[in-house]
C-alpha cells in the first residue's frame, strides 16, 4: 500500500482503497458508477449476510448517499485532479501509466495525486454535509492524529 508523508492524502487514500469497495458493494454497484450519470435512487439489495430487512435498507440507503457525496466531490474538483483520481482509484492505473495519459512526467503526477487526495478530503467534507449525512456519519479525512 502507498504510504504518503502527507496524513490527510494517507487517510483519504484508505478511504479509496479500503471504504469505497465497501459502500460500492453495499449499493450494489460497480465503481463505474461513480464516473457516470447513474442515478442512486434505486439500489440493488444485495446482502449474504443474515441481517434484517431494515438494516440491510440502511446500509443500502447509507451507501447510496455517501456515493453521491464521493460523486458529488469528483464532479467538484479540477480537470487534472479528477483524472489522477479516475486514472489511480478508477482505472488503477500506476504513476507512470498515469504520466503517459497526461504527457507528464512521474515526480509530476505523484504531487498531482497528493494534492488531489488533499482536495478530494477538504470537498468531501462539505460535500457530505450538503448531501445530508448526519454529523457522527461523516468521513472526516482531514483529521490527523495529534502527537503528544
Amino acid at each position: 500500500m502507498a504510504k504518503f508523508k502527507d496524513e490527510v492524502a494517507n487517510n483519504t487514500h484508505r478511504f479509496f482503497i479500503n471504504k469505497l469497495p465497501e459502500l460500492l458493494e453495499f449499493a450494489g454497484c460497480h465503481e463505474d458508477v461513480l464516473l457516470s450519470g447513474h442515478d442512486f435512487s434505486e439500489p440493488k439489495v444485495n446482502s449474504s449476510k443474515k441481517n434484517s430487512a431494515e438494516t440491510i435498507v440502511f446500509r443500502v440507503d447509507s451507501a447510496r448517499i455517501m456515493l453521491d457525496a464521493v460523486k458529488d466531490t469528483l464532479d467538484s474538483m479540477n480537470e487534472t485532479e479528477r483524472k489522477v483520481m479516475e486514472y489511480c482509484y478508477f482505472n488503477h492505473l500506476r504513476i507512470f501509466e498515469i504520466a503517459i495519459r497526461l504527457s507528464c512526467s512521474e515526480r509530476l503526477v505523484s504531487i498531482y495525486k497528493i494534492k488531489a487526495l488533499k482536495s478530494f478530503a477538504t470537498r468531501f467534507i462539505a460535500m457530505q454535509v450538503k448531501n445530508g449525512i448526519d454529523e457522527k456519519h461523516i468521513f472526516d479525512l482531514t483529521k490527523t492524529k495529534e502527537v503528544a
